[in-house]
């Protein structure tokens, strides 16, 4: 009974506390044990420091991404595109320093009950893409155990690996996949900023015992998130991408 855990995964929030607050809200009547996030709380969008105390409540495992390095003065600008180096920028005033201490002592990659999480890859945690299935059979090999949860890519899929044969797929809401008789990478999709086409925010529930991954998407109110980036002088290209999912 001790590996039995319920397991709330999310990531990608980009600063977007309207998404975030309406995924906890949905996700609540699953009784999940424990949250674990896997990367990129701040960049882009309007409430950093907001998301960042909401996870702290949650008593969140916290994997960084590379815009959180960013922000905790780990990471230059120059590996960012002007887009995204803007919004962070922004983003640095609107985090506590107290925030950014955090965020300096967050490791790369952690094991929770034998399960990997990293933000990237588990090849290079913080910065690597897992895009296709070249990405993904590379990356079977840089860990040990049955899971590894990413994300970095925005883009909920998974990759199971049972044998010789990799089936890779992009989940419709709802569904279910185990992976008890295989490996697997899953990518919960990103909470603040989908870029597979659907704005909904994506998300996750791992259940530990029986090895299943249940795949979800939630409306929430883009437009209120839209406006608040207004307010902070986001390009209007990063405000019209969240109701576009791109």
């Amino acid at each position: 009974m001790g590996d039995d855990l319920v397991v709330l995964v999310l990531s990608d929030i980009h600063g977007n506390f309207h998404a975030l607050k309406e995924v906890l809200n949905k996700a609540a009547k699953y009784k999940w044990k424990e949250l674990w996030f896997l990367g990129d709380m701040g960049g882009y969008g309007p409430r950093p420091e907001e998301c960042f105390q909401l996870l702290k409540q949650k008593n969140s495992v916290f994997i960084p991404g590379n815009h959180d390095l960013y922000l905790s003065g780990q990471l230059s600008g120059s590996s960012f595109s002007e887009e995204a180096r803007r919004s962070l920028i922004t983003n640095r005033g609107l985090v506590k320093k107290s925030t950014v201490e955090v965020l300096k002592d967050l490791p790369l990659k952690q094991t929770r009950k034998g399960i990997t999480l990293v933000h990237g890859s588990p090849e290079n945690p913080a910065f690597d893409y897992i895009l296709n299935e070249t990405d993904a059979i590379r990356n079977f090999s840089a860990f040990k155990g049955s899971c590894c949860l990413f994300g970095h890519s925005h883009v909920q899929e998974y990759f199971k690996l049972t044998q010789d044969e990799l089936d890779w797929q992009r989940p419709e809401n709802g569904t279910i996949i185990n992976f008890k008789k295989s490996r697997i990478l899953i990518n919960p999709g990103s909470i603040g900023q989908p870029r597979d086409r659907d704005p909904r925010a994506a998300w996750g529930l791992l259940d530990t015992r029986k090895k299943e991954m249940t795949f979800f998407r939630t409306d929430y109110d883009i437009t209120a998130t839209q406006r608040e980036m207004q307010k902070i002088g986001s390009s209007e290209f990063l405000i019209q991408r969240l109701s576009q999912g791109i």
